[in-house]
This record gives structure tokens, C-alpha cells and sequence, in this order.
């Protein structure tokens, strides 16, 4: 293992002594060009110069760093061009952070995350790029020239040194290296008093970009740049400055010292060119993506150049960097780029091929896409995944792929949580939430896969997407470093499919109810399927062994002793519609008095006591049956209902599936009256006639008397009872009420379920709590 603040002064000592006790030579002259001090790929261009002092500078850097660590995988720009030495090592100082006092990112923004306390060797990749800015520094431009030194920790940059050896203004002030470790900030090594005498001291925090201040970007001279800076300028409101700037670390540098606002950089660098600037302006906050958005690829196995570009902002900017990545992902030029993998770069539609990536950070391929869905590599010319057709979650992004020619589709599913605000701040919050989340993709991909979902869609008739590739990378150890991707048979408009924002319709409402009852008839406990021993055994290692989203041990902690003080405040939002009620002072209190309680009773297998008593009961259950997990094709007596999104699924009662389906997809006109009363009947009269033809019961009469719809309404009013407790003290604190007539409202709140979007439905549901308490003398 390697200590953290000991690898990055090692790493910054190499750049200092590289650049001091062994000095970097001048500008080679033209006649050390002809004496062979400089030598040219490409007779008089100096973008290919390879210099002796590129070659000197990092035979110190890498002897150095292997004397000290042999088994130090190093990837340097000159690898080709220099063998290392004995006489060439220096001996390394570990002393030099000794006594130095981080700022830390936390300090300059709160979405950085902490460092590992630890590194494990076999995961870390130290780029080194000896002198960079070798034209600049044949052409005597100085002040751009440095050596970078990046540490990067399992594909991601997380430490960095930049040695700088010509300071414009000679002088102990100033710096000659600049280092930063993210999750903790930036420093910078200078000398004290004379070249013997150096310290690390505070790098002053730099400017942080505000709306309404001058951006400036910066850039080379590069021609193949131009197209992309002026789109930049026309994207951007208000002034914009440009200005050229020499070598690639010190673009980026530029921006982390707040020099530049944007660095927009061509697609001929290399992971030697990105790695070690990158650390230090992530370190301050600040973001380093290739055009399309998307971090730059550390795999030295698979590819060491950033052939997508480089784009840098500073601290603040990360919505003028999203914006332009964006504007990127529909110009027909930059999706150029890409063709290679099949991707057609179709100027009238914005692509997300950001998310269109496999989990090492490439572009998917048309012949991964055509192999996997079956189709003929042949017939498949490129593919498109358009912007308008993507899903953008809080803990997940996904998108639709059309192959073509053809209609051939799917949908993918991509999920890196280290890229998720989301899961970044569950990692800080509510860290078993976020273990919970990577055991969810776990139990979708493996439901999906299994012979009890082939045997379901056979035997049963039910519309679930086929799995026709999965890749799942959990990480028990570090979560928030978990991946998966799953590319899934699609329920596409194309092929009649079509979503709701809330089920208004009574058809639909008893349609998806029927497929309920199937699904949950189909696994119940003496079930003929249970009859094959491994279809089974896969389902019960697979699946979570209690289910459902709101399961109160996969929630918030201690939430159900939050009742009261969750409605004490959330009711605020929903006054209007609730004070006038006569539970408006009590309800929380109520609730909070019996929460525990139904919590175990609504998903009796989380508790030993219980799930012996509750066996009889126990069916496979979706787990999060919400209207935005809901497809429909078709009408009246033809129409099907498409079940997406397992990863709540598992083992639980009927009745709970269907209480959660009620109050988050069912909008409240169809539930007011006797409406909902009409909804339970229909669903439990299905799941009768259903137990008995899939072998639980040998009669509707067995059927009723081993479970009647008392017993049935008692179960579905206790987890209604549940979900009131995760609405109140949890999920309201997203609450976003909004018209069903206003479309574009309804079209951003899809994926929120009703209690948190429509008014009418938290004033039924809030009633149905107090009905339900009263009713068991509460």
C-alpha cells in the first residue's frame, strides 16, 4: 500500500529535482538540431520534436520512481526513446508535505469526494509526460513548458504533480511545482532561500467562476480547434475572451488558477498529457471531460490517447461545460469522430453517446449492438441513440439505440455511480443505501436472466423485457466504485408502446392489475413452479429475500421514529389542500405511534418471527410498481401492460405490491368513491382464478378460504399505512405538485410517483391514513 501524502511528495519531488538538480537545457538551437540534440518525426515541424531533454528529463523521473518502486506501473510519453538507469536514479524525499495543512476541496465545493485512506498498487497507473510542450519549448516559449507526473487510481486521475522549470520571473517566490490530491486540494513546492531549500505552502484559491463574468477560453493554434471555439462563443451569453495558450498541462493549469474559464483542447493528446493537470483542477473543483461529456478514459490497456478532445473549465462553470458538451453531442462534425464505432452522426438530432458508452468509458460498437440482439453484422450500417429518446436519473441514465437499416431497437442502461451526484452524496449521507443500491442492479440483472423470469413470460403471457446483455461491476469493498450496464429488449413507441404521467384510465388501472395478479399468482408459495428445484434456487439466491423500495430496512434510518416531525414540516407544502382536514394536527403523531409496527407487518420476511407465520403468503413481488415503470400497447380487450425496472423485486406479500401501486401510479379521480374499492375487487378476483391455474390452490373456493379478500383488504390497508410513513418522512421532500393538463410538467415529473406530484393525491392519500388509523382505533 502506498500512503497517500507520501506518493504525491514523491511525485512532486521528481518534478522539482528533475527540473532543478538536473537542469532542463535551453531551446536547442538549429545546429543542435543538426548535431542530433533534437531530432524531428517530421522533417521542420516542431509539434513532433523529440528533444534531449525530454529523453534526460524523464530517465530521471522513471529511474527515480522505480528505484523506489519496482512494481510501480509507469506509462511515460518517451518509453520508446529511453531505457532506464542506476545512474540516472535519484534518491526520492518522502518529507516533503511534512508539516503542510491541506485546504481541502470540501472547503471550495461540496461535490469532491473524499481520497481512498489507502492505495492498492496493483490499481494505480502513474503517467509521466517528461516535458510537456516540447514545441513550445523549441521555440522558446518557456513559460508553457512542464513536467507532468499523474497518479491515476483505478481509471481515474486522482493525484498530480506539475513541475514547472521555467518561471517566468525567476525568483524563491515562485512556484516550481503545483500539486493537488482530490478530496483534499492544491499546493504548491517553491524555494525558501536558496536551491537546497524548498517547502510546501498553500497555492492561493483561485478565482471561481460566477454567471455574468467574462469567459475567457482558451486554446491552441491548432486550425482543427477553430470550428470548436466558435461554437463555444455562440453558445455562450454575454463576453467572451480567447486567448492561445502553449502545451496541454498548462491549458488545464490555466483554468485551474483561473486564468481561463474554458480550455478546449484538440483530439492529439494523451493520458501523459491530462493525467497529473486534471488532478489538480478536479482537486479545486473543477472539470476535465472529452467533448461529449464524458471523463477521460485512464486504461492504458485499451487506448492512451484522448481521440474525443479534452474540454476544461474552472470551478463554477459546470453548467456553461455542460452546456457546450451538450451542443457538442449534436454537431455533426464532433460526432465524426465516432463513426468509426458505427455511430451515425445525424446533424438534425442531438445523440447522448455519453451515455452510450460500455463501462470502461468506450463508445459502444454496432457489431456489440447487432451480435447482442441477434441480428446479422452485416445488416447493420451504423446505429443512433437520440438525445430526446434518453433517460437522465438520479441513479441512473439510460437510452434508446435504433440500429440501422431496420427497426431493430434496444434500450441501455448505463450506471457508474463515482459518476452520480446522486450516489456521490448517498456515499457522505446514507451509506448503506448506497450498498443497497449496488445489490438492486445486482437483483434486476439477475431476475431478468433467470429461468423464473423465461418461465413467466412463457407460461404466464407477461410483457418484461428480455436481457440480451448485462455486465455487472459490484465493488462490496468501495460501492461508490460499482458499474453495471444492461442492454435490454426495448418497449419502444415504434412498436405501440407509450407511457403515462398517472394511470386516469380504469382500463389501464385493471390491466396492470390483472398482470399483477399473474405475476404474483405465478411464484405463490405451493405454486407449480416451485416444482422445478433450480429455477427456484436461482430465484431465491437472486432476488432480495425481503422486497420492495419501501422495505423500511433499505430506507433512511430511524425512519419511522420521523413521522411527526416529517409531517410537521412537509404538511407546510400541501397546506392549502390538508389544514382544513381534521387530522391536519394530529396525523403525524398517529402514524409515528404505529410506523414500526406496520413496517413489519407490511414486509414480514425482513423478520425471522414473522416469516414463518406469513409463508403461506409469500409471492415474488415487483418491488416498486410505480406508473413510470409501467408500459401500454393497445386498447380495451387488447391491451397489454410492459413491467420494467426489478430491482426492488423479490420475496413479499401480494398485498403490499398492489398498496404501492395504488398510491404512487394510480391518479386520485380513479380512486375516489368506491373507485378504489372497484380496483381491490378486480385485482383479488384475478388473483384467484389465477392461484388455482398455476397450482396453488386445487379451487377458487380453496383459494378463498386460505385467503380471503378480508384478509387481503387488511394486508393492502397496513401497507398503505407503510407508504404513508416513507411519503411523509421521507419522500415529500421532492414533493413538486403540477396540473395533469400541463404537459410540459407532466413530462419532467414522469418518473415522480403521485404522492409526489399530484395535490389530489396527497389530499386521498393523507385521507385514506386517517381512514385507516381510525379504523384500527388510532
Amino acid at each position: 500500500m502506498v500512503a497517500r501524502n507520501t506518493s504525491l511528495a514523491i511525485a512532486s519531488n521528481s518534478c522539482v529535482e528533475t527540473n532543478h538538480r538536473h537542469h532542463l537545457s535551453p531551446p536547442p538551437t538549429h545546429d543542435q538540431a543538426r548535431n542530433g540534440t533534437i531530432e524531428f518525426k517530421v522533417e521542420g515541424d516542431n509539434r513532433s520534436a523529440l528533444t534531449i531533454a525530454d529523453t534526460s528529463a524523464q530517465r530521471v523521473i522513471v529511474s527515480s520512481l522505480l528505484g523506489a518502486y519496482p512494481d510501480l506501473n509507469i506509462v511515460g510519453e518517451e518509453d520508446e526513446s529511453v531505457e532506464v538507469d542506476e545512474e540516472s536514479r535519484m534518491s526520492l524525499r518522502d518529507d516533503l508535505l511534512d508539516g503542510y495543512t491541506w485546504v481541502t476541496a470540501g472547503d471550495r465545493t461540496a461535490d469532491v469526494d473524499e481520497p481512498p485512506s489507502e492505495l492498492d498498487m496493483k490499481d494505480l497507473v502513474v503517467f509521466v509526460d517528461p516535458l510537456d510542450g516540447t514545441r513550445e519549448f523549441v521555440e522558446g516559449r518557456l513559460n508553457a513548458v512542464q513536467s507532468l507526473i499523474g497518479v491515476c487510481y483505478k481509471g481515474k486521475p486522482l493525484m498530480g504533480a506539475l513541475g514547472l522549470p521555467f518561471p517566468s520571473e525567476p525568483s524563491p517566490s515562485k512556484p516550481q511545482a503545483v500539486f493537488g490530491l482530490i478530496g483534499r486540494g492544491v499546493g504548491k513546492l517553491q524555494i525558501v532561500h536558496d536551491e537546497s531549500s524548498i517547502e510546501a505552502c498553500e497555492l492561493h484559491d483561485p478565482r471561481h467562476y460566477c454567471d455574468g463574468d467574462t469567459v475567457n477560453i482558451s486554446s491552441g493554434d491548432s486550425g482543427s480547434i477553430q470550428r470548436y471555439l466558435d461554437l463555444a462563443e455562440d453558445l455562450i451569453a454575454g463576453k467572451v475572451e480567447r486567448q492561445v495558450v502553449g502545451a496541454t498541462g498548462n491549458k488545464i493549469l490555466c483554468v485551474a488558477l483561473g486564468d481561463s474559464t474554458i480550455s478546449m483542447i484538440h483530439t492529439k493528446t494523451s493520458l501523459w498529457d491530462t493525467a497529473a493537470p486534471t488532478a489538480v483542477l478536479e482537486a479545486l473543483g473543477g472539470k476535465v471531460t472529452d467533448y461529449f461529456g464524458n471523463p477521460l478514459v485512464y486504461d492504458a490497456e485499451r487506448e492512451l490517447g484522448n481521440k474525443f478532445g479534452v474540454i476544461a473549465s474552472v470551478a463554477g462553470a459546470a453548467k456553461l461545460h455542460d452546456e457546450l458538451t451538450k451542443a457538442l453531442r449534436g454537431d455533426e462534425e464532433s460526432l465524426s469522430f465516432l463513426a468509426k464505432y458505427g455511430l451515425n452522426p445525424n446533424p438534425s438530432a442531438e445523440q447522448c453517446i455519453d451515455i452510450a458508452r460500455d463501462l470502461d468509458g468506450f463508445p459502444l460498437t454496432k457489431d456489440y449492438l447487432a451480435r447482442s440482439l441477434g441480428v446479422s453484422e452485416s445488416d447493420v450500417d451504423t446505429y443512433r441513440c437520440p438525445e430526446n429518446e434518453s433517460v437522465r436519473g438520479l441513479m441512473s441514465n439510460a437510452c434508446r439505440i435504433h440500429l440501422e437499416p431496420g427497426d431493430s431497437t434496444a434500450f441501455y442502461k448505463r450506471i457508474e455511480f463515482a459518476s452520480l451526484s446522486h450516489a456521490r452524496a448517498k456515499m457522505k449521507s446514507a451509506p448503506h443505501k448506497l450498498i443497497r443500491d449496488v445489490k438492486s442492479y445486482r437483483v434486476e440483472s439477475s431476475f431478468l436472466a433467470s429461468k423464473a423470469c423465461e418461465s413467466v413470460i412463457e407460461k404466464a403471457g407477461l410483457r418484461i423485457p428480455r436481457c440480451f446483455d448485462a455486465n455487472l461491476r459490484p465493488n462490496d469493498t468501495e460501492p461508490i466504485q460499482s458499474k453495471f450496464s444492461v442492454l435490454l429488449e426495448d418497449f419502444s413507441p415504434s412498436a405501440g408502446w407509450s407511457q403515462r404521467w398517472l394511470l386516469q384510465d380504469e382500463d389501464e388501472c385493471r390491466a396492470t392489475l390483472t398482470t399483477f395478479a399473474k405475476l404474483h399468482a405465478f411464484f405463490w408459495a405451493g405454486s407449480s413452479f416451485w416444482s422445478d428445484k433450480e429455477a427456484a434456487k436461482e430465484l431465491e439466491d437472486g432476488v432480495w429475500e425481503s422486497a420492495s423500495y419501501t422495505q423500511p430496512q433499505l430506507q433512511t434510518l430511524n425512519q419511522c421514529k420521523d413521522v411527526a416531525k416529517g409531517w410537521a414540516s412537509s404538511r407546510l407544502k400541501c397546506q392549502a389542500e390538508l389544514e382544513t382536514l381534521p387530522f391536519w394536527d394530529n396525523l403525524g403523531e398517529r402514524l409515528e405511534s404505529t410506523a414500526e409496527e406496520v413496517g413489519r407487518l407490511a414486509h414480514p420476511f425482513a423478520d425471522s418471527e414473522l416469516a414463518n407465520e406469513y409463508a403461506k403468503f409469500r409471492t415474488f413481488t415487483h418491488g416498486d410498481p410505480k406508473q413510470a415503470n409501467l408500459f401500454f400497447r393497445g386498447s380495451h380487450d387488447d391491451l397489454e401492460v410492459g413491467l420494467i425496472d426489478f430491482q426492488w423485486a423479490g420475496f413479499g406479500l401480494a398485498a403490499t405490491d398492489v398498496a404501492h401501486f395504488m398510491t404512487a401510479a394510480v391518479y386520485a379521480d380513479v380512486l375516489i368513491g368506491d373507485g378504489e374499492m372497484k380496483l381491490l375487487t378486480h385485482y383479488y378476483d384475478c388473483l384467484v382464478e389465477h392461484l388455482v391455474e398455476y397450482g396453488a390452490f386445487a379451487s377458487v373456493a380453496d383459494a378463498k378460504e386460505n385467503y380471503s379478500f378480508g384478509l387481503f383488504t387488511d394486508q393492502y390497508e397496513t401497507a398503505v399505512l407503510d407508504m404513508c410513513r416513507l411519503v411523509i418522512a421521507y419522500a415529500w421532500s421532492r414533493f413538486e405538485p403540477v396540473s395533469k393538463d400541463d404537459d410540459a410538467a407532466c413530462k419532467r415529473t414522469a418518473n415522480k410517483n403521485s404522492y409526489n406530484k399530484s395535490m389530489p393525491n396527497v389530499r386521498w392519500l393523507m385521507s385514506k391514513c386517517d381512514s385507516v388509523l381510525k379504523s384500527r382505533g388510532i
